[in-house]
């Protein structure tokens, strides 16, 4: 399976995988810088419940002093605060009902392990783990080691 495509920083970061020339390689960040989206109406969508809107905003705040999330990333932030908010159901229905019913696991058990996993995956691309904030963070040291090396951006 081919590997998603990846922006000029992270090209450089792993090494220059793709073994592209600097000069493909800004022109790839020019074009970045092209694309930026606005972060300034990061708000919850209306469908989601209360709980997950509350989640909504506190990520958004753990970001506003920062250019990782803007509004393209809505949707990804909502689907979190989304699985985030019925995996706090599925936790609460677990307790109150019990792991079994009847004898048999209770159905809430395999749906809170599907969620955990999903929300694993959509944390990881939000930078909400430590080793991905750990990744941006090695990204970023390296990129001004660049910048205070020479003249060239990569």
């Amino acid at each position: 399976m081919p590997r998603s495509a990846q922006s000029a920083l992270l090209q450089v970061l792993e090494g220059n995988p793709n073994n592209k020339t600097k000069k493909e390689l800004r022109k790839r960040q020019k074009a970045e810088k092209d694309m930026i989206v606005s972060a300034e109406n990061m708000t919850p969508p209306s469908w989601l419940d209360k709980t997950a809107q509350k989640e909504f905003s506190r990520v958004v705040d753990l970001f506003k002093d920062t250019t990782l999330l803007n509004e393209a990333d809505i949707f990804t932030i909502a689907q979190y605060a989304d699985l985030t908010s019925e995996f706090i159901s599925c936790t609460r229905r677990l307790r109150k009902n019990g792991k079994t019913i009847d004898g048999k696991p209770n159905p809430d058990l395999r749906l809170k392990l599907q969620l955990s996993a999903e929300i694993d995956k959509v944390t990881k691309t939000l930078g909400l783990t430590p080793a991905a904030r750990a990744s941006l963070a090695i990204a970023k040291s390296n990129i001004e080691d660049d910048h205070t090396e020479g003249d060239d951006d990569f």
